[in-house]
């Protein structure tokens, strides 16, 4: 754990003298032990990552699926999670209570997650009958689409 090394003036040259102040990394692990969490957060993320069928083989460094997800790193080559967004979220939907009410997007990520809420405000925002006009060519679009295979 990298730790900063403080000096006085008067203390340069002599190691002994030094003292050691936490990094902010330092800082934000402690942070995350000393929540008011039942329970040690790294296994509960561990246990609900675990239930993803990729876990064993997938390398990337944020899953939404992660109860740890804002305190992990990703630069932009890392990998991403692939998993299709509706078997994430069937994952999330069979999680114990004590998991899934800490996972505050649902198994999507918090992108993914903000999209699908503004499309919903959007879409209950309609009025009734510009949502029957787009049900209705919605149904269209699929029977031309059965139609032609």
């Amino acid at each position: 754990m990298k730790q900063s090394l403080l000096f006085n003036e008067s203390d340069k040259g002599t190691s002994n003298q030094s003292t050691y102040a936490p990094s902010n990394l330092t800082h934000r692990i402690n942070e995350t032990k000393n929540d008011s969490f039942s329970g040690n957060k790294e296994a509960l993320s561990y246990e609900s990552m675990s239930r993803c069928a990729r876990f064993d083989f997938c390398s990337a460094p944020k899953c939404p699926l992660d109860l740890l997800i804002d305190l992990r790193i990703e630069v932009e080559t890392d990998p991403r999670c692939d998993m299709a967004k509706p078997t994430r979220h069937k994952y999330w939907e069979s999680m114990p209570d004590a998991i899934k009410s800490r996972l505050k997007f649902e198994g999507y990520l918090e992108s993914e997650y903000n999209r699908m809420k503004t499309a919903k405000e959007r879409w209950l925002a309609l009025p009734e009958q510009e949502k029957a006009e787009i049900r209705e060519r919605m149904k269209n679009a699929r029977q031309n689409k059965e139609a032609q295979s």
